[in-house]
């Protein structure tokens, strides 16, 4: 009689901890995993894609020849 209470219990319960897992990682991502990327999405530009260095504008006087090729630093 009491393992068919236990049975459904452990039911009952695998059905309670689905759900709350569900709601306490939608929070977890709603709250901390979302505002993160959206952050990192609009306020970084890593590949610097978004405006070019100066360095890249400032050298109208220099020579392009095989030495200049062959220095790469």
């Amino acid at each position: 009689m009491w393992k068919r209470y236990w049975e459904a219990w452990k039911r009952v319960g695998q059905r309670i901890g689905n759900l709350q897992a569900r709601i306490l990682l939608t929070f977890f991502y709603g709250l901390i995993v979302l505002p993160f990327g959206l952050a990192a999405r609009f306020l970084t530009d890593p590949l610097r894609i978004k405006r070019r260095p100066q360095e890249w504008l400032d050298h109208p006087e220099e020579t392009e020849d095989i030495g200049w090729a062959r220095r790469q630093w």
